[in-house]
């Protein structure tokens, strides 16, 4: 694949995008507004992160900051930047569906973070039908040195692929046929401020950051105005469960599967509850969680108390 960077106006985009399920974009921001941008998030990552709920954002093994999300709701500069026209024209010419803004999440890669295993966009955060299209813009320049990120052009037309649950960690696409696709595979240097704009369905992946500086980039989340996503137990099953699956050492846990019959341990269950009530502000008593065992069961006990206790301080 000849890789070269269109403009964000090319009417070329829908064609490549279709061809090969990932465009490259040159200045999708101009250098003022990406300085701007570092800054902001530096002062984001002082001053809103420590008042904003604990599942906003996920830290590394090491503590250091992996991602946060939904940026545009407690930041008025990024909620404008991401309703930019020069950015939904762009995506809205992009598809045949019409888009909408799903969430505005960030890398900050400090030096040493890992990378993100293959995987497929899809296959982590399913929407019916699948209309997903994501927005990849680095604030620094991205290569091989720093955390740089490989695309699989074409896979977006073979389907979802096979993913591997692992406990403790995000499912990744079976090696097996990443082996298989490895003619497939590219890289590509991306200034600061150009963009890879790319659909649900590309396997991608990054690299670590082997740079002595933070490797910061935006990724901006579009879906059809019409597709449908779970709804917040589905959300908070899917939590508990890898939450489960981390804590017990699993590779797979079911909605229904009852944490003590799972071989849970009273230890592994009160980290387990104090993440809920660090994340979502609802305390359960461990003789409740043994009364809702399963990740549904306490996924909807857990939605339920939060919902009352946002209903009563309302009035």
């Amino acid at each position: 694949m000849e890789t070269r960077f269109l403009s964000i106006h090319d009417p070329e985009i829908p064609r490549a995008l279709d061809r090969d399920g990932v465009v490259f974009l040159s200045d999708v921001l101009d250098p003022h507004t990406v300085e701007e941008a570092r800054d902001r998030l530096d002062k984001y990552e002082s001053d809103v992160l420590p008042t904003i709920p604990r599942s906003n954002y996920d830290l590394q093994d090491d503590g250091k900051l992996h991602q946060y999300r939904d940026v545009e709701r407690f930041d008025e500069w990024f909620h404008d930047l991401v309703h930019r026209p020069t950015i939904t024209d762009a995506v809205r010419r992009a598809v045949d569906w019409e888009p909408r803004l799903f969430y505005l999440e960030v890398f900050p890669k400090p030096p040493g973070a890992a990378g993100a295993d293959p995987h497929q966009d899809l296959y982590t955060a399913p929407v019916e039908p699948p209309q997903f299209l994501h927005l990849w813009i680095p604030l620094v320049d991205v290569g091989p040195h720093n955390g740089g990120i490989f695309f699989y052009p074409g896979t977006h037309r073979l389907g979802i692929a096979p993913h591997i649950e692992r406990a403790g960690k995000p499912p990744t696409v079976d090696p097996q046929v990443l082996e298989r696709l490895a003619s497939y595979r590219i890289q590509v240097a991306c200034p600061a401020g150009s963009a890879a704009l790319f659909g649900g369905d590309m396997i991608h992946y990054s690299e670590r950051n082997t740079s002595d500086r933070s490797r910061p980039a935006l990724v901006i989340g579009f879906r059809g105005v019409h597709t449908v996503i779970n709804d917040e137990v589905d959300i908070v099953t899917s939590l508990v469960a890898r939450l489960y699956r981390e804590e017990i050492g699993l590779t797979r846990c079911r909605p229904d599967d009852d944490f003590y019959q799972l071989g849970g341990e009273d230890a592994a269950r009160d980290r387990i509850l104090d993440r809920l009530a660090l994340d979502y502000g609802v305390t359960v008593a461990p003789e409740d969680h043994r009364e809702f065992a399963s990740p549904e069961a306490l996924a909807n006990l857990v939605v339920g108390r939060r919902d009352d206790r946002l209903r009563q301080t309302s009035r």
